[in-house]
């Protein structure tokens, strides 16, 4: 992956990530994916922390809520990361920076949330991800489940068998892939030794805490970023 220039300041990378989101709000490739709804300007979190979160694509509930991962099965991700920082009350957001691996929410005939197909995931990917990383360059991708985990990693993955590892991808993104708590991949959650929602809500917890220190204590002193990742 070619390297885009670092952003001079958190605020040069601001602007950079709104005008690549007004580009990708625009975007009409894909058209099995009509009528291409996608989150509102503005939503996606702080991207100066170098934390993000990546999904496979928006779902027809976290769209109602105009907020990334905040249908029911995705609070866990939320509950845990509230107990990852407390006893501060901060969002997510204030932190992390969001997104999918696919911008738009691929729908189903009948309304529901599918997946996106090889051809939708492949274009998105290409026209809008690869780019996106250029401009973060983030030092942590937990990618939830295996489309985004082969996305953040360039490369096809067994999801069962790295769940929850740091592993290093062809760009050199640090990425830890984790199972993802919906409904219908309990089957899986269960091959990596996660018996209950419960019980990934505190194995996620515990990653988070780890993880996310050095953002939380620049965050703390009122910084921009952790010292490893100042825009200087």
């Amino acid at each position: 992956m070619k390297t885009a220039p670092i952003a001079t300041s958190s605020g040069d990378l601001d602007a950079r990530m709104l005008a690549f989101w007004r580009r990708v709000n625009r975007c009409r490739e894909c058209a099995t994916i009509a009528p291409w709804r996608k989150f509102p300007l503005g939503r996606r979190g702080t991207a100066r922390y170098g934390l993000m979160i990546l999904g496979e694509a928006p779902g027809r509930v976290s769209l109602e809520h105009g907020r990334p991962f905040s249908n029911p099965r995705n609070l866990v991700i939320r509950r845990a990361f509230a107990r990852a920082v407390a006893p501060r009350e901060i969002e997510p957001e204030q932190i992390f920076y969001f997104s999918d691996t696919v911008k738009c929410w691929p729908s189903s005939a009948t309304g529901a949330n599918r997946s996106p197909n090889a051809g939708e995931n492949s274009t998105c990917v290409a026209r809008h991800l690869r780019r996106e990383l250029e401009l973060i360059r983030p030092r942590l991708i937990i990618a939830f489940g295996a489309r985004a985990a082969a996305a953040a990693l360039g490369a096809p993955v067994k999801l069962a068998a790295i769940h929850a590892q740091p592993v290093t991808g062809s760009a050199g993104l640090r990425v830890i892939p984790l199972m993802h708590p919906s409904t219908i991949n309990i089957a899986g959650m269960r091959r990596v030794g996660i018996n209950s929602l419960d019980d990934y809500e505190a194995q996620l917890t515990q990653l988070m805490r780890a993880e996310i220190k050095p953002a939380l204590a620049a965050f703390d002193a009122g910084l921009t970023a952790p010292a490893s990742r100042r825009f200087d």
